[in-house]
Parts: C-alpha cells; structure tokens; sequence
C-alpha cells in the first residue's frame, strides 16, 4: 500500500501543508525573538534580560529563521514538482530536526538542573540586579510543572520526525514517477536502423567478378544449350 499524509490523503498535499505551516510558525516566532531582542536593545533593559538569555534568544532565533527559509524551499519544491527542491528541503528538514532535538535536550538539563534551587540559593547574597533578575526568572521557570515542559518538548519532535518521514516518501515518489516518464518515452519511440560499418578487408572484394565458383556459369550449365551430337545429326540429315 502506498505511503499516504495522515493516512489518507496524498503526499504532496502533506508535503504542502507541512512545509507552509512551518514556514508560517516558524517565520513568526522568529520574528517575535528578533523583536523582542530588538526592543530590549532600545530600551537598554539589558538588566531584565541575562547574557545567557539573551544567548539563548539568538541561538533559537536563529534556528527558527532557518527553519522558516527551509519551510518556503519545500513550498515551492511541491507546488511545481521539483525532485530537487523537495530532496533539499527534505536533508534541511532533517539537519533543522537534529538541531531541535539537541536544544530540546539543552533545554531539558537547563530545567532539571535549577529546579531543585531555590531564590535565596541563587542570590547567595549577591546585590546585583542583573544576577538578582537572572534568579527570579529562574524561580519563575522551574514553577511550569514537569508535564507541560515534556509534552511541549515531545510532541513537536514527534511531529517534526513525522513530517521528515511524509516528505522523505514524497521524494520516493517524485523518482519513481520519472523514472516511469522516461521508460514509457523509450517504449513508445521508433526504433533507430542499426548501422553495419563495412570491415577493411571487405572493400578489396570485387563485386561484378566474384572469386567464388558458381556451377550455373559455366557454359554447359547455362540456359538453351543444345548437345553437340544432337546438332550434327540434324546437319547430316539436312545433306541428304
């Protein structure tokens, strides 16, 4: 049975909806993370956001861009059915996937690492705003409970392998259906005479006088002969 989009509809509509839906979410939450680092330069609210935040804000941003760029890639690839277009947006899909499931897992140990910390810990006494707001944000996010940080984790890896596989079949097809193109084109062409280039040794035979012996030739072979004896019989008897 052939590979369907969510078990019954074609491929290429999957491939379409997949690579405009990323293209679309991903080109807005990049967006909103340059505008935020954007307002925050303006403000010079540096103190709200830490040197690792705001590292962690660029490093997203930027997977997110890209993301965005390789979303419109496969967008065009299946509007006009261009192999190359979707093989392209599939490998960057693939490398975009590898990207989210490293994060995923820097996020992951960033979490677990500053849940078990409390405020006063964190502080350590320290009177500088920027480490004070650093901590704050850090109680505050180690308060989202340990389902909802999973699930939004998991379930958009599971959704990215998912679409990785839907456009890797796409590809799949897209050569199986050239491949057919081009065997029925050669089935239904005329067939080309063969040329039989003359050897060397065959332009020295003659033609008109040919070496070989033909007993039909001869003269005793050949057509209205009369016998000799036969001749001379009918001679004589004329004679007389």
């Amino acid at each position: 049975m052939a590979a369907k989009f969510l078990c019954c509809l074609p491929l290429r509509l999957g491939v379409i909806v997949i690579s405009f839906c990323q293209f679309i979410l991903c080109g807005a939450l990049a967006g909103l993370l340059w505008f935020a680092l954007a307002i925050a330069k303006e403000d010079n609210d540096l103190s709200a956001i830490t040197q690792s935040m705001k590292t962690t804000v660029i490093v997203v941003g930027a997977i997110y861009t890209f993301a965005a760029l390789v979303g419109l890639l496969g967008f065009f690839g299946a509007i006009f059915k261009k192999n190359g277009f979707v093989k392209s947006f599939y490998v960057l899909l693939c490398v975009v996937f590898g990207l989210e499931v490293g994060s995923s897992v820097w996020y992951l140990i960033t979490f677990y690492r500053t849940r078990g910390q409390t405020l006063d810990d964190c502080i350590n006494g320290s009177s500088d705003a920027g480490r004070i707001a650093y901590c704050k944000s850090l109680d505050a996010y180690k308060r989202v409970p340990q389902g909802a940080m999973l699930a939004s984790i998991i379930v958009p890896i599971l959704v990215h392998a998912y679409a990785c596989y839907v456009v890797y079949q796409y590809t799949k097809r897209l050569e199986r259906q050239k491949f057919e193109k081009s065997r029925a084109s050669k089935s239904f062409s005329q067939p080309q005479p063969a040329y039989q280039p003359v050897l060397p040794h065959d332009e020295n035979v003659p033609l008109t006088l040919p070496s070989v012996q033909y007993p039909y030739t001869d003269g005793p072979n050949s057509f209205g002969h009369v016998h000799k004896h036969s001749f001379d019989r009918n001679n004589a008897s004329d004679k007389v």
